[in-house]
Formats: structure tokens, sequence, C-alpha cells
């Protein structure tokens, strides 16, 4: 399945949030808001 995304070129489809905002993004979520992937990026240094 990998292979197959990997020739035809199908990526995944996220949303994504900064780790200072995941009260924001647990919200976002169980609102039922999320659409497909949420991904938590660090944003601290």
């Amino acid at each position: 399945m990998l292979d197959f995304c990997a020739r035809h070129q199908i990526a995944p489809v996220t949303e994504h949030f900064p780790m200072s905002q995941v009260n924001e993004a647990l919200a976002h979520l169980e609102a039922g808001k999320a659409r497909y992937r949420i991904v938590l990026e660090n944003d601290f240094a």
C-alpha cells in the first residue's frame, strides 16, 4: 500500500497545530470538527 501511494503521489491529509495550542487542538477534536488527522508540532525552543 505504501509503495502504491508513493508511485501515485498520494499523501495524507492532516491538520497541524502548534504544541502551544494543544488545548485548542483537543477542543477541536472533541467538538468533532477535526478532518482526517491532527498533528501536533513542536514550537518550543
